[in-house]
């Protein structure tokens, strides 16, 4: 998208009658609302004063009419052209109705997505009126002056390459012109250009001699003997230009084409944008032969403007010449750009559906595909150059090839053979299809219409015809079909006679296939339908479908185009969309797809239906029984309950304990998925109401989603095993001492649920720091039969719990209670059981005679991202372990410290402990399966690589603290959203791991210091702002000096680790960073490879 793309003061749709104007105005509003069209636009559908006042008329008083809108808008009190001074205007006509669109030529869906943004953005079917919008905004109106553009929507306007156009001092104005061969511009309007780009003249369906004058010139200056400049439908009127059009509303006879004409009784008069209004500012034009209306003769013939109102029409050509000659005009060619015409040819309209001329435009804003928005079953069987378009397709649904297949819902056994064209067929349709063998080349298709008097009725009918058939041949003519064979076989067939078909009054050459009374609507006896229609198309002598078919109300296509219920079409397309979505959504739910959904679950609350998307979720989540589907099914809900604040209601993370949501709550922890579920379904009909009370029930869905990672990380507790062995004496102390973990590659790709539905590789160094290690727990038994939990090494300021009741030790699901850490260890160690019917007294003396003191600490600063916490509950279970007289091995440990961190509700990965508890280095990696299970593989390193590494690793203290919890919320969200650059970068991840660990086994720690740079800014794209503005500087500084550096853990503070490029560098890293302005509080520490891992010892 270009940068210079035009910011658009208001877009005006006009349609041609009342009816239209509500349904078109709502898509207006969506597109809006989805980001599409600029938020601060003002949108407008006028419909049209009268019926034919043609593009011309058309474009006046959508002019006037958004002229008034913005006069209010800057408080004027009546008209002012000034507006128009500074203004960004595009006014797009819609026009009639389409007989291979119910929704018009505007709007014929593309098989085409919205380019993907991410997770940001919105998903919706993608028409022709999108592509035109995005053509005129990002392509043709770049750089331009104020004024209005105005641009037809009955074309596919092809512009591959954005025109260079020179905007400066321009005044008057400039129409689109793209080249076109004689033969296709025999139906169209061309231009005569001269070689300043000047128009000349302009012509609707010339002659040779006009062919010849309007040839596009080759290379060598000569004319080309077969392109020329087409009239694309597409001009810009400068803010001048525009100005003196809108006079034109206030003048006799052409202020009939206008609202105020109409509403004073004016007879409207039907004008042309181009073929009567611009015509008077071609350079060689005389007034004579534009007021005359001599040049405009091809064109009120070819669209029967009547005789008695060229009087008029004079009139107003003289007052248009008055007004409006002098004003320059002049042409944008495109020289690779193309116009097509949506034809009413069957046979046309097959070839743009599979091979849309669009295509060839190269917009990056939309993908291009053979099936796009549809839901396509595996048993059906779909040709791959068939086009399915927002379709739903269930059972054993055969679709042939090139076929263009739209807005349908086709269920059961149906065969559709090549070349045929199905719209708008819903499964109750689809159940006829079931019973009938469609012939190739059939178009098949239903409208949604309003018949009737005033008291109109909605209803259904279906029409149906062939690809070879034309709607505009005589019924005489031997080359005129329906459904492909000539109309005597057709009435021969069915027992059909032309006088049912065609008034007796009317001329052979009168009667067509366009007015042809065929479709039946309503029946006074019987239902009618698609039945009818498909014996139209195949079926047999059948006295009593003719009789029926007789005593039915019929339609014709030209009475259904006129009565076409355009409010009931977009619904329709809608309700399909959002039904394909339901499918899509519990698909990627249940099978656990990468596929992104925000979008759609975005889009779905802008359109209404998020409601249904959260009770699809809803029914997966208790059809999987599953808690892993279950977690990310809540987590889409809460994305939903999001998406439908709208952006209000507050921050997206906060609190979720609220006393309504408990019950739903202890349900999930129990593993009752669906009761929970139920309840959480019956308490969210309690928070729909207000923004607010939505971002809130969306925290709470994020608590429930944390308890079901929590139950899934739970299946950790098989690879726990404990044995008997011998417990120490009262009073006795055990000690355990745990080294740092310096993560060096991975991390992240251990976090749950990324852990167990990705897989997980982390390469982790157990290390000490200055030769020591940080990290302590001890324990021992002591006679009170309580728990003293102690915080800190030195007994002065050390903080002392003591915990007499299970009361006491019951609060360690806050990660905030004073030593929660400590408590969760507790429990998870089976020191005492909660709940439980013994006291906490009864427990402690029965298992231990006694109680016990349980003492941590470490040398390290909160926030250091060394894994202090993971550690620390480490040591603490080993010690708890040994005093309990159980023998573990290190595996178990590791596995228990998982639960400790869900017990504590904090989430964290398994890294840590494996880096702090296990000898050496190692790489820890996981499974994408349950149970969750983390397999340790050790990195063998010679003496030598032993040695290098406790050389060239440092480890600097940045001065910044900071919790990974602040990050790990939004990390968790953006996984289950799968954000492509999330489940890119976890795949990353975990190759970054593998290729570290290689480089460490062969002794390359300059291949070692790119994974860790590599690592770094991996890290960065799982959370971003995870680099402060000092660790950049610090970084800098260092960089020419290391082979690689990150901030450990989750960053966003704490310890950075270096490799560097020499030896022993710790007072050249000190002296590079005492320089540097803003890293006061740094240190620099020294580190060593630790073989041992976590000791365990009885103290003297």
């Amino acid at each position: 998208m270009s940068d210079q793309r035009t910011k658009w003061t208001a877009i005006v749709v006009t349609c041609t009658d009342e009816a239209s104007a509500e349904p078109l105005q709502y898509e207006l509003e969506v597109r809006q609302k989805k980001g599409y069209i600029d938020k601060d636009v003002l949108l407008l559908t006028v419909e049209d004063p009268q019926t034919r006042v043609g593009s011309g008329g058309a474009t006046l008083n959508a002019l006037l009419v958004v002229s008034e809108h913005l006069s209010q808008r800057h408080g004027y009190t009546v008209v002012t052209s000034d507006v128009l001074l500074y203004s960004y205007i595009l006014i797009l006509h819609v026009g009639r109705s389409f007989c291979f669109d119910s929704c018009g030529r505007a709007f014929v869906t593309l098989p085409v997505r919205h380019a993907s943004k991410g997770e940001a953005g919105y998903e919706g079917l993608v028409t022709n009126i999108d592509h035109l919008i995005c053509t005129v905004t990002d392509k043709l109106s770049t750089g331009c002056p104020p004024g209005v553009w105005v641009c037809s929507t009955d074309m596919f306007l092809t512009v591959p390459t954005p025109p260079k156009m020179d905007w400066a001092g321009f005044e008057g104005a400039c129409v689109i012109s793209v080249p076109a061969t004689q033969e296709y511009a025999r139906n169209h309007g061309i231009y005569r250009i001269d070689k300043d780009g000047v128009i000349q003249d302009i012509f609707f369906r010339g002659g040779p001699t006009a062919m010849k004058m309007c040839a596009l010139r080759d290379g060598t200056g000569d004319p080309s003997d077969h392109m020329v400049s087409l009239v694309a439908g597409v001009v810009f009127l400068s803010s001048r230009a525009a100005e003196k059009f809108l006079f034109l509303h206030a003048l006799p006879g052409l202020d009939a084409c206008t609202y105020l004409g109409m509403d004073s009784d004016v007879k409207p008069i039907e004008l042309s944008l181009f073929f009567d209004i611009l015509l008077c500012l071609a350079k060689d034009v005389t007034k004579e032969e534009f007021v005359s209306g001599e040049k405009g003769k091809p064109y009120n013939m070819a669209y029967n403007k009547k005789e008695h109102e060229q009087g008029i029409v004079r009139n107003a050509r003289a007052q248009m010449w008055n007004k409006l000659r002098g004003l320059p005009m002049k042409a944008m060619m495109i020289p690779d750009g193309s116009h097509n015409y949506l034809t009413m040819s069957p046979k046309e309209h097959l070839k743009y559906r599979l091979s849309c001329p669009l295509h060839m435009d190269e917009d990056k804003q939309f993908t291009w595909a053979n099936t796009v928005h549809s839901f396509i079953q595996g048993t059906c069987d779909v040709e791959e150059s068939a086009v399915i378009t927002n379709c739903t397709l269930e059972g054993h649904v055969t679709i042939g090839p090139k076929c263009a297949i739209s807005h349908c819902h086709l269920q059961g056994d149906i065969d559709i053979p090549k070349e045929s064209v199905l719209i708008n067929i819903n499964s109750d349709a689809s159940k006829a299809l079931q019973q009938h063998s469609l012939s190739a080349g059939i178009f098949l298709q239903a409208f949604h219409v309003r018949v009737g008097g005033s008291q109109k009725r909605a209803c259904k009918v279906y029409t149906v015809m062939g690809r070879f058939d034309s709607f505009e041949t005589p019924y005489v003519k031997g080359t005129s079909t329906f459904c492909n064979s000539p109309w005597i076989v057709f009435l021969t067939r069915t027992g059909i006679d032309r006088e049912d078909l065609w008034p007796t009054n009317q001329t052979d050459y009168d009667r067509t296939l366009f007015n042809a009374k065929l479709f039946p609507v309503w029946n006074l006896r019987e239902d009618v339908g698609i039945a009818e229609t498909l014996w139209l198309e195949g079926g047999g002598q059948d006295a009593g479908m003719l009789a029926r078919w007789r005593l039915s109300w019929r339609l014709s296509f030209e009475d259904i185009l006129s009565c076409v219920n355009l409010s009931a079409e977009f619904a329709w397309r809608r309700e399909l969309f959002y039904g394909m979505g339901r499918h899509r959504v519990k698909d990627v739910l249940l099978a656990g797809d990468n596929q992104i959904l925000m979008p759609f679950l975005r889009s779905a609350a802008v359109e209404g239906y998020a409601v249904q998307i959260l009770e699809t979720v809803d029914q997966g989540i208790c059809e999987s029984n599953s808690p892993s589907i279950a977690a990310r099914g809540l987590a889409f809900i809460a994305n939903i309950l999001a998406a439908m604040a709208d952006g209000k209601g507050g921050l997206r993370s906060g609190p979720a304990a609220n006393p309504a949501w408990k019950s739903a709550y202890q349900l999930l922890e129990e593993g009752k998925l669906c009761e929970g579920m139920r309840a959480l379904t019956k308490e969210r009909s309690n928070w729909l109401g207000r923004p607010d009370k939505l971002v809130r029930a969306a925290r709470h869905y994020e608590g429930g989603n944390q308890i079901l990672i929590r139950l899934a990380v739970m299946t950790a507790r098989e690879f726990i095993a404990t044995q008997p062995g011998e417990s120490p004496p009262m009073n006795k102390w055990v000690r355990a001492s745990c080294p740092g973990r310096m993560d060096v590659s991975g991390g992240w790709s251990d976090t749950p649920p990324i852990t167990y539905e990705h897989g997980g590789a982390v390469v982790d160094a157990a290390i000490r720091i200055d030769g020591k290690k940080p990290t302590v727990a001890r324990a021992r038994k002591i006679p009170e039969p309580h728990l003293v939990l102690v915080l800190g090494s030195d007994r002065e300021h050390s903080v002392q719990i003591v915990c007499k009741e299970l009361s006491d030790c019951s609060d360690y699901a806050n990660p905030r209670s004073s030593g929660a850490l400590l408590k969760a260890a507790v429990h998870c160690a089976e020191v005492i059981s909660l709940p439980s019917c013994e006291s906490l007294q009864e427990q402690l003396m029965r298992k231990y005679g006694g109680g016990i003191e349980l003492n941590t600490w470490s040398d390290l600063p909160q926030g250091s991202g060394l894994g202090t916490s993971s550690i620390l509950a480490g040591a603490a279970i080993a010690v708890l372990w040994r005093i309990s007289g159980k023998t573990y091995d290190n595996s178990s440990l590791i596995h228990a410290v998982l639960l400790v961190e869900q017990m504590l509700t904090t989430g964290g990965g398994w890294q840590d402990q494996v880096g702090g508890l296990t000898p050496g280095l190692n790489i820890g990696h996981s499974e994408a399966k349950f149970p969750l299970k983390v397999d340790i593989t050790p990195i063998p390193l010679s003496e030598e690589i032993q040695r290098k590494f406790n050389e060239h690793f440092l480890l600097v203290y940045t001065g910044k603290t900071r919790l990974a919890r602040n990050l790990l919320q939004d990390v968790v969200r953006n996984w289950y959203a799968r954000s492509p650059y999330i489940v890119e970068n976890c795949d990353n991840l975990t190759k970054t791991a593998w290729e570290c660990k290689k480089a460490f086994e062969e002794g390359d720690f300059e291949k070692v210091g790119a994974c860790m740079n590599t690592y770094w800014s991996q890290k960065k794209v799982m959370a971003p702002g995870s680099e402060p503005l000092v660790v950049q500087r610090m970084m800098a500084a260092l960089q020419a000096h290391v082979y690689g550096q990150c901030l450990a853990g989750a960053g966003g503070g704490g310890f950075m680790y270096v490799l560097t490029k020499e030896p022993n560098a710790i007072d050249k890293v000190t002296e590079i960073l005492s320089s540097l302005e803003g890293a006061h509080e740094f240190t620099v520490h020294s580190v060593e490879l630790d073989g041992a891992g976590i000791e365990v010892v009885m103290e003297d």
